[in-house]
């Protein structure tokens, strides 16, 4: 399995394939000063088809001014950001994976774009282990997400900072459902569709995650899933046709026919 990386206590080690499929290891990223955007998103896809090149993403943000924002600066300013967090570039196997996904089912967007922001922002990464040791109905403080941001990147960030990179988390937590209440926070669990459970085994398996090992993949656990339940709404995204997987005894073969285009190549 994996190595674990500073940012995250399962995220996978850095490395080139990984860093060209989109995923990203350097510290910083887009919370520092921004959420994960899900609205911006939403409006983005909708506006663009999939298939779109790169200038036709940018062109709907600065040109066609989807994500209806009052200046040209606040519009550059949400292309970048939305850069930093999806890449938004078919060209990018994770964006492309990303709007595939969400071109099978839409209403998963907020739990599919999750999963990629977080591959994408090791600042959001940093603030999982608070949500993930969280029980059902507790109420998560945003000074512990500041503390976690702090831990993870000593001396860094200012407290200050430490403190706006939470709260842009928190609600990013909340955006993707595993925390409710705007002021009061609290904790609560994941219900995945095949779909979002599709994109975290794949994601898991491009992490080298494989056999087994699969349904304990970080994405998995992102999602609230225990081995067990990954592997039975893995058994339902087999019914759909959207991977196939085997699983003779302790034996788990899994592919993704349907998700071939954005494995990345073997050298």
């Amino acid at each position: 399995m994996p190595a674990p990386h500073l940012s995250s206590p399962s995220f996978p080690a850095a490395n080139s394939a990984l860093t060209d499929f989109g995923m990203k290891f350097s510290h910083g990223g887009a919370h520092v000063s921004r959420t994960m955007m899900l609205a911006e998103l939403d409006l983005l896809l909708a506006a663009v088809p999939v298939g779109s090149d790169i200038s036709e993403y940018h062109d709907a943000i600065q040109q066609s001014n989807v994500l209806n924002k009052n200046t040209e600066s606040t519009r550059q300013k949400s292309l970048r950001h939305l850069r930093e967090l999806y890449a938004i570039d078919e060209r990018v196997p994770l964006f492309g994976l990303l709007r595939k996904l969400h071109a099978i089912d839409a209403t998963s967007l907020a739990l599919l774009a999750f999963q990629v922001a977080w591959a994408r922002d090791p600042l959001l990464r940093a603030t999982t282990q608070p949500i993930q040791e969280a029980a059902e109905g507790d109420r998560i403080e945003v000074i512990s997400l500041a503390q976690a941001v702090g831990t993870t990147f000593p001396g860094q960030y200012s407290e200050l900072n430490q403190n706006k990179i939470a709260r842009n988390a928190a609600s990013s937590w909340t955006q993707s459902g595993h925390l409710s209440g705007r002021t009061k926070k609290i904790r609560q669990r994941i219900k995945p569709t095949p779909v979002m459970v599709t994109m975290a085994l794949f994601l898991g398996h491009i992490a080298s995650y494989h056999g087994a090992a699969v349904f304990a993949n970080p994405w998995c656990t992102l999602l609230d899933l225990n081995a067990d339940r990954a592997r039975t709404i893995g058994q339902e995204a087999h019914r759909a046709g959207l991977l196939n997987l085997r699983v003779v005894g302790e034996v788990v073969e899994v592919s993704f026919p349907l998700l071939a285009a954005y494995e990345p190549e073997v050298s």
